[in-house]
């Protein structure tokens, strides 16, 4: 063949795959293209800005110098680190930091560019995947009151590059996929409660929802306990093994000498100890929080009044859960009661109201809906807006030790989807179906 042939084979070839391309573009619906684009150029913006400012990232700081540490200078993995820089320790199974592996081989700064915009470049998909299973009367002000609960904890986890939002995302992506591609939902559940134990605990609602759905549970759990011991192919099954032991012992010592003072916790036990003992802050990097103590009861006495009543908070979730006909008011239920009776929960773990606050949008444009859960649900989008703003270090402090984003954002959200879902009272999951058997709202031909 000619070199002229060659060319002309070549250009052919070219003009032909920017055929196939043009395409498949075309067969996405407009609603797709539009979320793809803006996916993409919200994903290049968090991208640009997180690089720009990568010593903002301390959380990813950690994953990094982890990482570096152990697979390129064979240093240790678990405990005091002189990568960190500060009181930091990388507090997460070897299998996260396994995954990890090919960040550490960018910049800091690129490395933490890519972590964010690959978690807004998930985002927008998923949204759009679940805005079709759960479509709102009105697109504009769902999206708005969606906007104005989640956004100042997604830029604050941005910034702090912690794993939580791609867990929260699996976790979605989980839930909307479990009926049509049990084996994927499964997969994700495993994945993710592997890294860390929260996406694990959804298992036990998810089961009470029928359709078989125990199932999954116990696949993911298999499939998290194989996952876990995975990095053994790459490390070693004994290196493994060590890493794990040290993992254990490590979360043991924190726990025990840190307890409930590593950070102001916005769960309902983290709220109760600081308002009912004295905390103590010293020996913490941040020693400036004040005391609001009401009451200064021992502290185990409170901690076991808090295992009492999580227990039965625990137990009323379930039957919400069960009863609620609405899997999005279900599932909304679900993720605001974890964060409720969760022991520690961090201010960037409440993107994990991802799921609540986009359902809070179908509630708010909903024309049934009560007065009064539209108004709490806009003055929960209005406290979380404003908490932000509030200028200074110190109120910033006094807001989080009095619980603002508990008692403000996660407490009002949560009654707002009962109240839309009657309470459970009324909208029992199974209903009787005209011979008398038990069968789900929609099953009926």
């Amino acid at each position: 063949m000619s070199a002229a042939d060659g060319r002309g084979f070549t250009r052919s070839g070219i003009v032909a795959g920017l055929g196939v391309r043009r395409v498949c573009w075309r067969t996405l619906s407009s609603p797709m293209r539009r979320t793809i684009v803006l996916s993409l150029l919200f994903a290049l913006a968090a991208g640009v800005v997180c690089a720009l400012r990568p010593l903002k990232a301390v959380d990813l700081h950690v994953y990094y110098a982890t990482a570096r540490s152990f697979f390129l200078q064979s240093g240790p993995m678990y405990g005091p680190n002189r990568e960190f820089g500060w009181p930091m320790m990388y507090r997460y199974p070897p299998l996260f930091i396994c995954l990890f592996r090919p960040f550490a081989s960018l910049p800091l700064s690129a490395a933490a560019g890519v972590w964010a915009a690959l978690k807004i470049l998930l985002l927008g998909p998923l949204v759009w995947v679940w805005y079709r299973r759960y479509p709102p009367s009105r697109l504009v002000p769902a999206l708005c009151i969606s906007a104005l609960l989640l956004l100042p904890y997604l830029l604050y986890e941005l910034q702090v590059g912690n794993v939580q939002l791609f867990l929260v995302e699996m976790a979605c992506l989980a839930l909307l996929l479990c009926d049509q591609h049990p084996i994927v939902a499964s997969l994700l559940f495993g994945l993710g409660t592997a890294i860390k134990v929260w996406p694990g605990l959804v298992l036990f609602f998810l089961a009470v929802r029928g359709h078989a759905r125990w199932r999954i549970g116990l696949q993911a759990l298999a499939a998290a306990g194989a996952l876990t011991v995975a990095p053994g192919f790459w490390l070693g099954w004994s290196n493994v093994v060590n890493l794990l032991k040290q993992w254990f012992l490590q979360e043991q010592r924190i726990n025990a000498l840190l307890g409930d003072r590593w950070y102001p916790s916005q769960s309902l036990r983290g709220v109760m100890l600081r308002y009912f003992t004295r905390v103590d802050y010293s020996g913490l990097p941040d020693q400036n929080y004040r005391q609001v103590s009401l009451l200064s009861l021992p502290s185990w006495e409170v901690r076991q009044f808090w295992l009492v009543l999580a227990l039965v908070l625990a137990l009323l979730a379930l039957v919400w859960v069960y009863r609620c006909a609405n899997e999005g008011a279900a599932y909304s239920i679900l993720f605001c009661s974890l964060l409720i009776i969760e022991p520690n929960v961090q201010r960037i773990a409440y993107v994990a109201l991802l799921w609540p606050v986009l359902y809070a949008g179908i509630v708010i444009t909903d024309q049934k809906a009560s007065r009064f859960t539209r108004w709490v649900l806009m003055g929960a989008a209005a406290v979380a807006l404003l908490e932000p703003l509030i200028p200074g270090a110190a109120p910033q402090r006094l807001a989080q030790i009095l619980g603002i984003d508990f008692f403000g954002v996660l407490v009002p959200l949560a009654i707002a989807h009962l109240a839309y879902s009657s309470w459970g009272l009324n909208s029992s999951l199974w209903k009787p179906s005209r011979n008398g058997a038990a069968s789900l709202p929609g099953d009926e031909t």
